[in-house]
């Protein structure tokens, strides 16, 4: 009977010291800090190739509409700092980036439903034109990519950027130049 007694004693105070060291919780708690570091890390890299891969998107479709533009009137639009002519009567008004109304000539002929813009406010794609050639440029997040069209220092006489002056740093361009 002493043997059971002392047995329940020893459940008694086993129950009662039941939990985690101050040094297991603070292992725990270091290990939970470093995955949320790597998981933001890693999601602010992702969220900045997404947005990169929008410009690039939305460049192509922009060479799309002016090919056709290009196909249709022998002519690329003009441009005016940085902004594509060639919407509305005579073809001369402008073609904001972003604008809903999209690009159509003066006629209404529809190259493109939705002028797009970049996906960050601050930012802003980049168009000159010759008539007979183009450029157009976007401002990369992602630095390090290499691709085709991109420059990491920037493209001399761009600006991407709405409230002051930043090089655009991807750049595509008719058959007859380079970016």
């Amino acid at each position: 009977m002493r043997h059971n007694e002392y047995m329940k004693r020893l459940n008694n105070i086993y129950a009662l010291n039941k939990g985690f060291t101050l040094m297991e919780l603070l292992i725990v708690m270091v290990i939970l800090s470093i995955l949320v570091a790597i998981a933001t890390g890693t999601y602010a890299s992702s969220s900045k190739r997404g947005r990169d891969n929008r410009r690039k998107n939305d460049l192509r479709s922009v060479v799309t509409a002016l090919e056709a533009y290009y196909s249709d009137k022998g002519a690329y639009p003009s441009s005016t700092n940085g902004v594509m002519m060639g919407c509305g009567a005579g073809d001369s008004g402008a073609c904001p980036w972003g604008d809903s109304g999209g690009f159509r000539d003066q006629y209404g002929t529809l190259y493109m439903v939705l002028i797009p813009s970049d996906p960050i406010d601050s930012q802003t794609y980049y168009y000159v034109s010759t008539g007979t050639s183009y450029k157009l440029y976007a401002k990369l997040e992602n630095i390090r990519d290499a691709g085709d069209g991109v420059n990491q220092n920037g493209y001399a006489g761009t600006d991407c950027s709405i409230d002051s002056a930043v090089l655009c740093t991807y750049g595509v361009a008719s058959a007859n130049t380079t970016p």
